[in-house]
């Protein structure tokens, strides 16, 4: 029984130490990999730094954890044009576990700011912030996943409970996002419906290419010319007690303002619009008109519930619901516009 014991010990530790080793050499490879990428992204022009790679996660993964992420650089968008993004966190972790070697786990610890186009750096908090990418070509697209969000909007932070993303393998340009439990900055009195919106989802798609140009405006300005479009292939939104499905297509106009027009389905119109004539965007006579008309216009929705199909309009920076303006939008300044 000793000898038996003793070759088992044997075999267990000869085990132990392959494991050791597979793990060493898959997270060396891991590291080399994250290195080479990152000089990658500088000899492409991106300014990228961070601190000292550390290797962890035995023994049923392998990891690589960057710290004091920061990065600055430019997004490839579809017709050769880019976008500059930038963006920073307290850490980067990547993962490859034993149980899915063929997915790629990032988890980002915050505090973390983030920028696309010329603006400033937006800080972001997070519980926790994940993308999972597959490493194998046929294996879907990245899946991007978020709790307990707050970005700190110049107005006021805005929270998210959960935030989930989804985009197809490239070269499609379609990304579909869902977020639950939004709250809006303060004060309550700017939301006629609350501050609280119970979920939002929304699915785009870009139709045309943008091409590239020495500025934001000239690209938009072509992208304009041949017939682009940002395409809202499906909008749901459930805030107060409005409810809100249905499609839309987005441009610009000659302005470079955004201009577009879409169908939605409303359901909880009557509370809605005692919301709006006690929040004073609309008086009491209009509102009994509008009411009327939806009413007369109404259907049986899916749950018992009436709901009513609306035209949507966007143009000249006024956004209009059956016809009826609801809200003005302000000017969007695009780097270059003038020249």
């Amino acid at each position: 029984m000793r000898r038996l014991g003793a070759i088992l010990a044997g075999i267990l530790l000869l085990v132990g130490l392959l494991h050791a080793g597979l793990w060493w050499a898959v997270t060396v490879r891991l590291e080399a990999r994250v290195l080479a990428a990152f000089d990658a992204e500088r000899a492409s022009g991106a300014s990228l730094a961070h601190g000292p790679p550390s290797r962890g996660g035995y023994p049923f993964s392998a990891s690589v954890t960057v710290p004091g992420l920061g990065y600055r650089g430019a997004v490839a968008l579809p017709g050769g044009g880019a976008l500059p993004v930038a963006g920073s966190a307290a850490t980067l972790r990547l993962t490859v576990a034993a149980a899915a070697p063929r997915v790629l786990v990032a988890d980002i610890a915050c505090p973390c700011e983030a920028a696309a186009g010329p603006g400033l750096p937006m800080p972001i908090a997070a519980e926790a912030l994940r993308a999972v990418l597959p490493l194998a070509r046929g294996e879907g697209g990245p899946v991007a996943t978020g709790r307990g969000i707050v970005l700190y909007l110049p107005d006021g932070p805005v929270t998210v409970a959960r935030l989930r993303a989804t985009a197809p393998e490239a070269p499609a340009a379609t990304v579909s996002a869902e977020a639950f439990g939004i709250v809006l900055p303060p004060p309550e009195a700017q939301w006629p419906f609350g501050r609280e919106v119970a979920s939002a989802a929304v699915t785009l798609r870009l139709r045309g290419l943008l091409p590239p140009g020495p500025s934001p405006a000239r690209a938009l300005a072509a992208w304009r010319d041949q017939d682009g479009a940002l395409l809202v292939d499906r909008l749901s939104l459930a805030w107060g007690p409005l409810s809100v499905n249905g499609a839309a297509s987005l441009s610009v106009d000659q302005a470079l303002q955004p201009r577009g027009s879409g169908t939605a389905t409303l359901g909880g119109f009557g509370p809605a619009i005692d919301r709006l004539v006690a929040a004073g965007l609309i008086g009491r006579g209009p509102a009994a008109l509008v009411r009327l008309g939806l009413a007369a216009a109404s259907r049986p929705g899916e749950a018992g519930e009436r709901v009513v199909d609306i035209a949507l309009a966007l143009e000249d920076r006024t956004l209009s619901v059956a016809r009826i303006p609801v809200a003005r939008l302000p000017p969007v300044t695009w780097p270059d516009a003038a020249r």
